[in-house]
Formats: structure tokens, sequence, C-alpha cells
């Protein structure tokens, strides 16, 4: 089990302090602030793919411990940098629902998490020593080499 579904009550990572509401994907999952992923921050689904982008270049995101009233997802407080914020009005500074509120509704974006394939595996030819021989190798010049190379 991950710190996202986690219920201890006093851990700072668990699935009670950074769940933000319901998943709009699945039906059991829990989408979860990521602490660690500023400046792009993102939640994600505790069960299934779904992981939300949002207040990209923001410094401080956090969980508020009050709900919204039309959703009942927890409140999020965002931190802008006053001269790349996003806010009306130059504002830095604002609490609300990620889902309901007007103000955050062009900063969220959803996607759906996918694994990228990386190939790579065994190679050859690598660098240093030991590549082997390239090309055609040289052949014996005379029978009794070609003989005592047949034989070694």
């Amino acid at each position: 089990m991950g710190c996202n579904e986690c219920t201890h009550p006093s851990c700072q990572h668990s699935l009670n302090s950074l769940g933000i509401g319901q998943c709009v994907e699945c039906d059991g999952g829990v989408l979860v602030l990521d602490p660690t992923s500023g400046p792009k921050w993102r939640m994600a689904c505790n069960t299934c793919n779904v992981v939300v982008h949002f207040f990209e270049h923001a410094h401080r995101v956090q969980v508020a411990q009050e709900s919204c009233e039309a959703c009942d997802a927890s409140l999020v407080a965002v931190d802008f940098n006053k001269t790349r914020t996003p806010l009306p009005a130059g504002e830095t500074q604002h609490t609300g629902c990620v889902f309901c509120d007007p103000v955050f509704q062009d900063l969220v974006e959803l996607k759906h998490a996918t694994m990228r394939y990386r190939g790579g595996g065994a190679r050859r030819g690598g660098r240093g020593r030991g590549r082997g021989r390239r090309g055609n190798p040289k052949k014996p010049k005379d029978k009794m080499a070609a003989l005592a190379a047949y034989f070694v």
C-alpha cells in the first residue's frame, strides 16, 4: 500500500491529508495531491490511471481543511508567483474547489496516465574494448598459418 491509500490520521502524506475528492472516472478512487510534483502540480487517482494537471508555476498548493458546499471535495489553497499569476486582477493567492470554482476552471486539465516504453535492452557494439571484429577478418597468408589458426 502506498501513501495515496494510507488512512493514518497524523501522517502528512496520507490519503486523509492529501485527498481532494472522488475520482471523475472510476467509482472507488480518490484524487490525491502529489506534493512533490511542483511546479507542474498534479493530482492522481489512487486506483485508476486518471491524472489531473493543474496550477502550473504555482509556488505552493495545499489541501485545506474545509470542503466545497456543492460537491463535498476538499478546498485547495494555491499561492502563485506575482509575475506569473493567472488569477484575475494580479492576485497571487486563492482558495477554492478544483471542480466548482470558476477561477480554477481554466487551470485544470484532465489526462490519463500511460506507461512509456523505453527501448534499449541488449545492445551490441558498445563503446570501449571488446567490441569484436567488424567486417571481414584477416585471412592467413599461407597454409601453415591457416592450419594453425584452424586448431587454435
